[in-house]
């Protein structure tokens, strides 16, 4: 039996491609290129702990209570109502000088501090990110003189301006005067701007807590973001002192009550 030998098949001739197919071929992914490598250069996302912001302004608000304690303490033996009357201008003192040894310095506040956290001036970071010249997203300098001094206008000459307009205006009874009275044109415009002053910082709040970003209206308009000064070092917060002060204020009080129905039982006696 013969084994007949396979008939080859000839295998067509294909044509050669044009001279411009890789052009073809470049323009088709062209774009998947471009979102890749814009991906590539995007910087990192930081994400701040909102709670870390948060506990920041409220220390700053006790260290300054505790600062304002202090000194009326010195002036307890002056004339009675004396620091009362200068309220406003005590607070204001205060103030400039957490934001004169601190922002001003470029240094964090106490309270910032404590949360491991710092200003940063966002503007110079988007331009250092477009660069490309971020690493791990904490990069930038801090705030520039002029944010500096807005910073300390609006938060510190602002607050005092506005308690003192409103003493002005609760002293003199501006919401009692006529209609047609310019006090009380000027109280009107001051209840509305109160208003929206207190429905911005609202809205301010939702998209903080949404990004993360500017807990308070000032530092949404300066650009000032907090960002953590340190990567490898967490919040240094102890919650000791706090617990102590828990404990013997709940047992200061049961006893307080305790006493109390002892002597009303005996005085029924």
């Amino acid at each position: 039996m013969e084994i007949q030998p396979a008939m080859s098949v000839e295998e067509p001739i294909r044509p050669p491609p044009p001279v411009d197919a890789w052009q073809h071929a470049y323009q088709a992914v062209a774009p998947s290129l471009e979102s890749l490598r814009l991906t590539l250069k995007r910087p990192p996302q930081v994400n701040i702990l909102r709670v870390n912001q948060i506990d920041a302004a409220r220390l700053d608000v006790e260290m300054t209570a505790m600062l304002r304690e202090q000194l009326m303490k010195v002036f307890s033996l002056a004339q009675p109502g004396l620091l009362l009357r200068y309220e406003p201008e005590l607070n204001a003192f205060l103030e400039l000088l957490v934001w004169r040894f601190s922002i001003w310095v470029d240094r964090p506040t106490p309270g910032s501090a404590l949360m491991n956290l710092r200003y940063r001036d966002e503007r110079t970071y988007s331009a250092l990110a477009s660069a490309g010249k971020v690493r791990n997203g904490l990069e930038g300098p801090g705030l520039t003189k002029f944010q500096k001094l807005s910073y300390c206008l609006a938060m510190v000459g602002g607050r005092y301006g506005w308690n003192r307009l409103q003493n002005l205006s609760a002293f003199q009874r501006w919401g009692d005067s006529d209609r047609s009275s310019w006090a009380r044109r000027a109280w009107g415009f001051l209840q509305k701007s109160e208003s929206m002053y207190k429905v911005a910082c609202f809205f301010n709040l939702i998209v903080f807590l949404h990004t993360g970003r500017y807990r308070c209206i000032v530092e949404r308009i300066l650009k000032a973001r907090l960002v953590y000064e340190r990567p490898a070092m967490n919040r240094a917060v102890s919650f000791e002192y706090m617990n102590r002060q828990l404990v013997w204020h709940e047992f200061s009080e049961s006893a307080l009550i305790f006493l109390l129905g002892k002597a009303n039982s005996v005085c029924r006696l």
